[in-house]
């Protein structure tokens, strides 16, 4: 799970300050950002990830690129070498070590349990589809401007996804509608921020980037099935 978390984390996905908005500009808001997200074929960006642990003073940062392609599938790659990379399909991420050669196999979708399926389906936060199914997953806490930015704060529904991950922040440009940065806080109290920038959106992204290429050098285990 801390490979998984490190790997990628759904994410997909700062803190909320500033003059709040309720009501009907929450809810304009939502539509916008839906409207933008129906139309979204494909999706990259470099990413600044920062994490927030306890047992240290200063956070770790790493940079590296991400990709969408609609409905699921991305890759999420960190650092140059790559240092880690995990590619999601439809029904299977799989997260993967360079260095050592070592590749982790979950399971995901329909019939699959555990704390990363459950990681998974919040992480595609960052890129609904409708706003009924958004809110049924979330209840928004709040929504509010912050240095230009229109900040959402998040929880989920569910309780067992709660337990995990309390909390979620997602930052969007007010005129593109894209996501410009995601804030996981886990149970553990541990964050995780992700900042984008240089972001192409509906752009050709090659079908291989999304495919794992394991040879027989790697060593491949397979993830927990079981909550």
């Amino acid at each position: 799970m801390k490979a998984f978390r490190t790997a990628i984390v759904a994410g997909l996905l700062p803190w909320l300050a500033g003059l709040a908005w309720a009501g009907p500009a929450e809810d304009a808001l939502l539509a916008r950002w839906m409207g933008v997200a129906t139309n979204l074929t494909t999706w990259e960006a470099t990413v600044v990830q920062t994490r927030h642990l306890k047992a240290l003073t200063q956070p770790l940062v790493s940079t590296g690129h991400v990709w969408f392609a609609a409905p699921v599938s991305f890759r999420w790659q960190l650092g140059q070498p790559a240092q880690s990379i995990a590619l999601r399909s439809s029904n299977e991420l799989v997260v993967l070590s360079p260095r050592l050669r070592r590749a982790e196999r979950h399971a995901l979708g329909e019939g699959a349990v555990g704390p990363v399926n459950d990681l998974m389906a919040l992480l595609d936060a960052g890129f609904p589809r409708d706003v009924e199914g958004f809110r049924r997953r979330f209840e928004v806490l709040g929504v509010s401007s912050n240095a230009g930015l229109a900040s959402l704060q998040l929880r989920p529904r569910d309780a067992a996804a709660r337990r995990m991950m309390p909390s979620m922040g997602i930052e969007l440009d007010p005129e593109s509608m894209q996501v410009r940065a995601t804030e996981l806080t886990f149970a553990d109290g541990s964050r995780l921020r992700n900042a984008f920038s240089e972001i192409v959106t509906n752009g050709v992204i090659p079908e291989s980037t999304f495919r794992t290429n394991l040879d027989s050098g790697w060593k491949t285990t397979e993830g927990r099935k079981t909550p």
